[in-house]
């Protein structure tokens, strides 16, 4: 079961009447629900809500971003942050009841996200802040980026178990790029980073990954020489993309196609497990034992990959440790979406009991090895799926295409910062058994996690609400 990050879905419900912090206050237990128009099956009347905060974007629109509630699933807690940083408050997912709160040493002009991960010592939270200094007394303030991680199983008055300060230059922008297994922190551009810190978060050691010269095998060319860079971090090592520069035909005419792929730490490489015929690999996501990519027939070095209608696109669910391909189906879409190492990363779940898997507009059936296609035709619009119960019945918003880099690249849930005006969002729910999708009634909003025993969590700009299943 992989732990998860919870977006604010852009165009969700203001019900919540204001923007107090949701993390104010001495209760201890959320408030009674607010009633948010959600699909059948779910008990509105019960479960418990929250206010929320909205969220800070990142200037990489393929990085983690500053998510402000995630789900501890094995600890049965959702998380919760203050939008400044300031707590960080866990929440019993069935009961509401407060667990514990984490209070960090103060920051100013911070951005803030949380995020759960997995290890063989339980469940961590971690909370990430940009921020600077107080500069009090004889210090300077200065710019800072620091890591805690708190136990999910901890007291009431929680304390971090690690507390890590990292170094943030003036100059460069730090992004976060965090799975359910490994964090990276640094610099990024179109997925992947030149120079990162990877966090530990089982341990709190840190070690710096940067891009690095390798030979690789099974190219199109046979053996070539790439340049691999981080693009994030996995409990099998950090992924690593790579693009072929020499010994290959870089306008995919008549020579020898380019590969484009990747490595798994030094588990495994992606063009010792591409499927035939396939020279571009691209690594989207990975939730517990898994890793996605999307495979298909080498591109121009000028044009970036992309799930489009001019060709078909393998969507794939790897072993995550050893590359065995476990599902895959072949996908086209309408919208062009580029495919970038990590896009999917926000909108990749596994179902409680690990049956099924979405990703992007794909989903799978992980006992049969057969994957839905959720994308757009020039009649249907794609679907970005969210979330997916035990039984393979998965929710998602209707794909949008404007005029911003985010929404044309592939599997990356949509969020509302403050200040945004968005229209109401359409949404529908799918079977991943048979494949079919059906729109649900106007304005619904969808949940972005389904327990094993039914209970949807739903996270709109303003409220975080959990309602048990009707």
């Amino acid at each position: 079961m992989a732990a998860l990050v919870l977006g604010a879905l852009a165009g969700c419900s203001d019900t919540s009447g204001g923007k107090a912090d949701p993390t104010a206050g001495a209760t201890h237990k959320a408030a009674a629900p607010v009633r948010l128009p959600v699909p059948d099956g779910f008990a509105t009347e019960t479960g418990w809500s929250t206010s929320a905060s909205p969220e800070a974007t990142d200037i990489e629109p393929g990085s983690s971003g500053f998510p402000l509630v995630a789900v501890a699933p094995k600890s049965g807690l959702v998380i919760q942050a203050a939008a400044d940083g300031s707590r960080v408050r866990a929440f019993s997912l069935a009961s509401g009841k407060a667990a514990w709160t984490f209070t960090p040493k103060a920051l100013t002009g911070v951005r803030a996200g949380v995020f759960v991960q997995e290890s063989k010592a339980g469940e961590k939270v971690v909370l990430a802040r940009q921020g600077k200094t107080s500069g009090s007394g004889l210090s300077t303030s200065r710019r800072t980026t620091t890591i805690d991680v708190i136990s999910a199983n901890s007291a009431s008055k929680a304390t971090a178990a690690h507390h890590l300060d990292l170094a943030a230059p003036d100059d460069t922008a730090t992004s976060f790029t965090a799975t359910d297994s490994g964090i990276l922190a640094g610099p990024m551009t179109d997925g992947v980073h030149e120079k990162a810190v990877e966090i530990d978060a089982a341990t709190g050691a840190k070690r710096t990954v940067q891009k690095t010269s390798v030979t690789v095998s099974g190219c199109a060319s046979g053996s070539c020489a790439v340049q691999t860079s981080p693009a994030f971090a996995t409990s099998q090592g950090v992924v690593s993309a790579f693009q072929q520069q020499d010994g290959c035909d870089p306008w995919a005419e008549d020579g020898t196609p380019c590969t484009y792929g990747f490595q798994v730490g030094d588990a495994w490489t992606s063009t010792n497990v591409a499927p035939s015929g396939m020279h571009v690999g691209i690594p989207l996501a990975v939730t517990g034992p898994y890793l996605v990519a999307a495979w298909h027939t080498s591109d121009t070095q000028t044009d970036p990959p992309a799930l489009s209608d001019t060709k078909k696109t393998i969507l794939a669910v790897h072993d995550l440790s050893t590359g065995k391909i476990k599902a895959q189906v072949s996908c086209t879409s309408a919208d062009a979406l580029t495919l970038q190492p990590g896009s999917a990363q926000s909108s990749t779940r596994l179902s409680p009991n690990g049956d099924f898997l979405v990703s992007g507009q794909v989903g799978f059936d992980l006992a049969t090895g057969r994957g839905h296609c959720f994308t757009s035709t020039a009649s249907t619009k794609g679907i970005d799926l969210t979330a997916v119960a035990d039984d393979g019945t998965a929710y998602g918003i209707v794909h949008v295409v404007d005029d911003t880099g985010a929404t044309s690249l592939y599997g990356r849930l949509p969020i509302a910062q403050d200040g945004t005006d968005t229209p109401e969002h359409d949404s529908a729910r799918v079977s991943l058994r048979s494949g079919t999708a059906k729109a649900l009634p106007a304005a619904s909003e969808v949940p972005l996690y389904v327990a094993s025993d039914g209970h949807g969590v739903f996270r709109t700009r303003d409220v975080v609400a959990v309602y048990p299943a009707s």
